[in-house]
């Protein structure tokens, strides 16, 4: 029979990978055995676990809980959740150390590699490798073959699911407290899961433990353990630096290797607090050099967090505009009352579109992973931030970012003076940023610290806000000239600094000249030349110039017209009575501000300190009229929201209580 066209007879030629079969002439069947396909190689995973390089500060009583639990035979797995950075899994690597130690087999698996990891684990205590390559590409066959080896392994093993942030990863198909995946309870070892997903509804029935940041001794010997010192006594500063960094764990592990490697530098923790100043990215900044690797995001504070917003938007995109709000408004550990973010202000800025479940689930996503934590005092709830997280997501805000800082601003003045403590901390926030971020001509800059000034004078500090009044005005007057809005706003709230240091003459020698020019740029009938009027209508009456006084209140309140709610016109309605009550009109006096405490409740809420001068007046008036014990009452009743909203310490708290003990008095005496 002829070859084919083409064809070399049964000759082949050229390299040859694999089988070769050649055949020519054939009669009948051929059967091939060709030998089975190799493996693929197995899955190149790491169940080596990090080795501690420091004691392990602060968390003895935790590690002596695991270790009972281990030895006890745990009948749940253990979950330990915590924000970034505080420490999660050096916990885990102290408690591997000693199970290792004791005998005990360690399997440490890091996410994105679960499944391929917990194969090879299972093959690791005696399961076969042909068996594992068969099972693992099949989610549920592979977890029940590595759980039923792992159950009877012949030695006891230490389990640990580190940085477990996508709890999904556990079981795609269900919650990982059910158990159904790769996380669940067994005869053979002990489980423990770190996690930033701090949701009992996820781990349930598992145990959780939450990790908070380090009380100040174990925070000081955290710092000297990792600049490679005998103690916290060696280490000038130790203290105070451990303080500045919150007691966060990753922060003094930072702050410590800095020291360690830059002796001259930084030859004591001073010199270190020295250059971090206001600035918590400076820490990243020089520690940048010492993080590397496949874990290099999770090494520096402005990438443990970042990590956790990553993780937060994936399911409520909402939660990082609103952590970026929160760290404005809350700086410092402050908390932000929940009243102050009103859906009506939030709905449609910088948030997008929101209504209250939608707030719900961002508050919730954040609390969840340890950014944001609510708190409850005197029936109110409030958001609060870790002073070094808050901190840390203000440093990143950049130009892009101006319209979160107006909206905080917005905020602000909504409520303006309701809690001045809360807003001296939260303007002091945003004037930072705007000097920051915006260009030094630009007259916000100026605005921005004369609001914080108001609110250092509203809480009783008229020297501080003095000492940063007077530079801003002189800044103001340099870029923006003397009759600039911005400029003749801060030159009335000088006047109002001096008025609360009681410097009469020279405040209204400021109210005269502000008067003027606001009336020449703005207009006699503009609100903002009104107030200024208004204060010069007050200082006539200190002066003691009552009826005079008097007919300008009068005439301020007439001036408003159908803005009588306007701020200024319930002012200059309230000491229009108070000049009434101090010249025995004791009813005009009572109907007056009666008048001014209903408009005030209404608009600015019962608990405002304009609302409860309002209730000090008429104290005042009950008083007046010989009626001690409601005075006393009532007197009471003030000093008490003073000393909330205030301090104990604040003038008007004093002036309240002052005046309840002298009603008490009186009332003995009848």
């Amino acid at each position: 029979m002829a070859s084919p066209p083409g064809s070399h007879g049964n000759a082949s030629s050229g390299a040859v990978h694999g089988q070769l079969l050649q055949a020519r002439d054939i009669h009948g069947g051929v059967t091939l055995q060709a030998p089975p396909a190799a493996p693929p190689p197995p899955a190149d995973v790491s169940l080596d676990p990090p080795r501690p390089a420091t004691a392990v500060r602060g968390r003895e009583e935790l590690l002596e809980a695991f270790a009972e639990a281990m030895g006890a035979g745990a009948p749940v797995p253990h979950v330990l959740t915590g924000p970034g950075g505080f420490g999660k899994t050096t916990v885990a690597a102290a408690l591997a150390e000693r199970a290792r130690h004791d005998g005990w087999t360690v399997f440490w698996v890091r996410p994105g590699n679960v499944a391929a990891s917990m194969v090879e684990a299972a093959v690791e205590v005696g399961g076969s490798r042909q068996e594992a390559e068969q099972v693992r590409g099949t989610r549920h066959q592979a977890a029940r073959w590595v759980w039923r080896h792992l159950d009877v392994a012949p030695r006891p093993w230490l389990l640990v699911i580190d940085n477990a942030d996508r709890p999904e990863e556990l079981d795609p198909a269900n919650r990982p407290g059910d158990q159904l995946g790769w996380m669940r309870a067994s005869p053979g070892g002990f489980v423990l899961v770190t996690s930033r997903v701090d949701d009992p509804a996820q781990w349930a029935p598992a145990r959780v433990h939450r990790l908070g940041e380090l009380e100040v001794s174990a925070a000081t010997a955290a710092l000297a353990d990792h600049a490679g010192l005998g103690g916290p006594s060696e280490l000038a500063g130790a203290e105070e630096l451990a303080g500045r960094l919150g007691g966060v764990p990753l922060a003094l592990h930072l702050a410590g290797r800095i020291l360690a490697t830059h002796r001259i530098l930084f030859p004591d923790a001073h010199a270190l607090l020295d250059r971090l100043g206001g600035d918590i990215g400076t820490l990243d900044e020089l520690a940048a050099p010492f993080v590397s690797g496949t874990e290099a995001e999770r090494g520096l504070l402005a990438g443990v967090w970042d990590l956790s917003l990553r993780l937060v938007a994936e399911k409520e995109p909402t939660a990082a505009p609103l952590l970026g709000l929160l760290s404005v408004l809350g700086p410092g550990a402050s908390g932000v009352p929940l009243r102050r973010l009103p859906l009506s202000e939030l709905d449609g800025g910088v948030l997008g579109p929101l209504d209250g479940a939608g707030l719900a689930r961002a508050v919730n996503a954040l609390t969840v992973h340890g950014l944001v934590s609510v708190t409850s005092s005197r029936g109110e709830t409030a958001l609060r931030l870790h002073p070094l997280v808050s901190e840390t997501v203000r440093a990143g805000l950049e130009e892009g970012d101006l319209p979160l800082v107006e909206e905080a601003r917005k905020l602000l003045d909504r409520q303006r003076d309701r809690d001045p403590g809360f807003e001296v901390r939260a303007r002091s926030a945003i004037a930072e940023l705007d000097a920051r971020l915006r260009s030094e001509d630009d007259p916000i800059l100026v605005d921005s610290m004369v609001s914080g000034v108001r609110s250092l004078t509203v809480l009783g500090f008229p020297e501080l806000a003095l000492g940063i009044i007077r530079p801003a005005l002189a800044k103001a007057v340099k870029l923006l000239g003397e009759k600039h809005p911005a400029t003749l706003r801060a030159r009335h709230e000088l006047g109002d600094a001096l008025r609360a240091q009681e410097r009469t003459g020279e405040a209204e020698e400021v109210y005269r000249s502000v008067y003027r020019d606001r009336a020449a740029v703005l207009g006699h009938a503009h609100s903002d030349t009104l107030s200024t009027r208004h204060q010069l209508a007050l200082m006539t009456g200190i002066r003691g110039d009552l009826d005079t006084a008097a007919a300008e209140f009068h005439a301020l309140w007439e001036a408003h017209g159908e803005e009588n709610g306007h701020p200024t016109a319930l002012q200059a309605l309230e000491n229009l009575a108070y000049v009434r009550m101090l010249k025995g009109d004791l009813d005009t006096a009572e109907d007056g501000f009666r008048r001014v405490r209903r408009a005030r409740a209404r608009t600015l809420g019962e608990r405002h300190p304009d609302t409860v001068m309002s209730d000090y007046y008429l104290a005042r008036v009950a008083s007046a009229r010989g009626n001690h014990a409601a005075a006393a009452t009532m007197f009471g009743r003030v000093a008490g929201i003073r000393t909330s909203l205030l301090g104990e310490d604040h003038p008007h708290t004093l002036l309240a209580l002052e005046q309840e003990e002298g009603s008490l008095r009186q009332l003995d005496e009848e």
